[in-house]
């Protein structure tokens, strides 16, 4: 993505509504897979003392920091700005790396994250297939990716897309690579039909820029934690409950053992 979103990203991230309301959906999956990815798969898992984690697309570091709590963790990322911004964090088992083809042993990784990454990957199968080679067997993927390609906009742009989902289409790119689903679900519903209209409106009234910027932008402070409010509200749901629509797909998978 531009360069200039790495330092937006880093910048926000830390109270943003977008970055927290997904990053507290994430930790309450996250809180019911982890104990699940620790069911041994054969006696070597039984003895390890920590469960091997890989985030690829790490960006900026955020979720590796959450997924420290759980075990030894390793960043993958194609970007040096989001790399050097893992650092800053001073994150260890980072790597610059191409995702489609992963510097890792294939059946060594526990829990594989993947958080808006492949919608980046012009050739989604070939990295799905990436994906089922590294998880040993009964070891699962946490991904996301953005929702619906009837909201597509500069944003995408902005952030090299290649494409948006329908939860249908996700599915299937998971199931060909061989995985086994658990949940697939939109997120971030509550927000879905303000940001349709946002950005419908965008796409009627503004001419095309010739350079795109993201949605993302500093908000006054009670509007930021309206949005945060209302959004994280979504958390508890979303462990029980499928979404029927939504700004991204999450969607937990399981390499068949």
């Amino acid at each position: 993505m531009n360069i200039e979103e790495y330092h937006k990203m880093h910048a926000l991230e830390k109270n943003y509504w977008w970055f927290q309301a997904r990053r507290k959906m994430i930790r309450t999956l996250l809180a019911e897979l982890v104990p699940k990815c620790w069911v041994p798969a054969d006696a070597a898992l039984a003895s390890r003392p920590a469960l091997r984690i890989l985030d690829i697309g790490c960006g900026t570091g955020m979720l590796m920091e959450d997924l420290q709590a759980y075990g030894w963790v390793a960043g993958l990322d194609f970007s040096p700005v989001a790399l050097a911004y893992c650092r800053e964090r001073r994150l260890p088992n980072l790597a610059r790396a191409d995702v489609q083809r992963l510097p890792v042993r294939s059946n060594s990784v526990d829990l594989l994250t993947a958080l808006d990454l492949v919608e980046h990957v012009e050739d989604d199968r070939k990295l799905m297939g990436e994906i089922h080679r590294v998880l040993r067997p009964g070891a699962y993927a946490l991904m996301s990716v953005p929702a619906h390609k009837r909201l597509w906009s500069n944003h995408d742009v902005a952030l090299h897309h290649f494409r948006r989902y329908e939860k249908s289409e996700f599915r299937q790119l998971v199931l060909g690579a061989g995985l086994e689903i658990e949940k697939c679900s939109y997120m971030m519903a509550s927000i879905y039909w303000p940001a349709a209209i946002y950005r419908r409106l965008k796409k009627h009234f503004l001419r095309p820029s010739a350079s795109p910027k993201t949605d993302e932008f500093p908000l006054p402070v009670w509007v930021n934690t309206l949005l945060r409010a209302v959004v994280s509200a979504e958390a508890p749901l979303l462990r029980r409950y499928s979404m029927p629509c939504g700004l991204s797909i999450v969607c937990i998978a399981r390499k068949p053992a």
